[in-house]
């Protein structure tokens, strides 16, 4: 018989209802005759004892649930890195694209997470590093994008782009980012990028204002290696990773990008799917299609 999963918290003090919701979580699994584990901050801020440090969470925890919104999952994915684990997210934000149920739904959560009736869809990552004066400066990873782009609103900046050492464009406009299947939804989407099935294994490098019609997004494989180069500019850039600001870049540099190591497994309730969420969250509309449609009916 399979070990119980352990099940801890992880929880954004800064977005409403934080405390009751925690507090309505831990009642919840206890009548389910489930303990949980919270994250220290977390227990402190419910007031509860014996929260478990962050850099310890990981591997206190075989399932984390979430309180947040795409911001506080982004911020998670940062700080576990590799030791991540599958995370059901409860939407306390805004949009809400990687979340799983909203604070509504956080009953039917717990069921499920207690009965073991939910699915797991692996998202891919970016981990990447900055190169600059020959010397590799700093590592990351990224679940939905990393993003080179103008610092101040003034010139056009221009970003040399190499996939498996072969030069495939240089790109000139307000900049360029790669995005995971996951990250099609986030700030490639407002670029003009496609919207790409999470399941799909492929990295799209998508430039912002092109200068040149010509420039469009680009589906590479996601076993590709990329460098995204800049040469001496006239201003500086910005590097940005899943919206993080990175590094400033005053000087030539190279960041190196390719499929992340690990994947974040990602918890979703029976019955979701990547086009719910669009119907849910952008707005898309049901079929007009008569009823029977799509049965076998004529």
């Amino acid at each position: 018989m399979a070990e119980t999963p352990r099940i801890g918290i992880l929880a954004n003090p800064e977005k409403p209802g934080a405390v009751v919701l925690l507090h309505d979580l831990v009642k919840r699994f206890g009548a389910a005759d489930r303990s949980v584990l919270l994250e220290e901050e977390s227990a402190a801020l419910a007031g509860l004892p014996e929260g478990v440090p962050l850099a310890e969470f990981g591997e206190a925890v075989d399932l984390i649930v979430l309180l947040g919104g795409d911001g506080t999952l982004l911020w998670a994915v940062r700080e576990l890195g590799a030791g991540i684990k599958p995370i059901a997210a409860i939407n306390t934000g805004t949009l809400g694209f990687l979340t799983c149920a909203t604070e509504e739904e956080s009953a039917a959560l717990v069921e499920a997470l207690v009965s073991g009736s939910y699915t797991i869809s692996e998202r891919c990552l970016i981990e990447g590093e900055l190169e600059r004066g020959g010397r590799i400066e700093e590592t990351f990873c990224a679940l939905n994008e990393v993003a080179i782009c103008r610092a101040v609103a003034s010139r056009v900046i221009h970003i040399e782009t190499l996939v498996n050492g072969v030069f495939a464009n240089r790109y000139t406009g307000d900049g360029l980012i790669l995005s995971t299947p996951t990250g099609s939804t986030a700030y490639s989407l407002s670029a003009g990028g496609p919207l790409v099935s999470p399941d799909a294994n492929v990295f799209v490098v998508t430039p912002i204002c092109p200068h040149s019609l010509a420039d469009r997004p680009l589906v590479v494989d996601a076993s590709s290696q990329l460098v995204f180069e800049t040469p001496r500019q006239r201003d500086d850039l910005s590097l940005l990773v899943d919206g993080h600001p990175l590094a400033v870049l005053k000087e030539p540099a190279r960041v190196y990008l390719r499929k992340a190591g690990f994947v974040l497994p990602l918890i979703s309730l029976p019955q979701q799917d990547f086009y719910s969420v669009l119907h849910r969250k952008m707005g898309w509309a049901g079929s007009s299609i008569g009823e029977g449609a799509g049965e076998g009916k004529p």
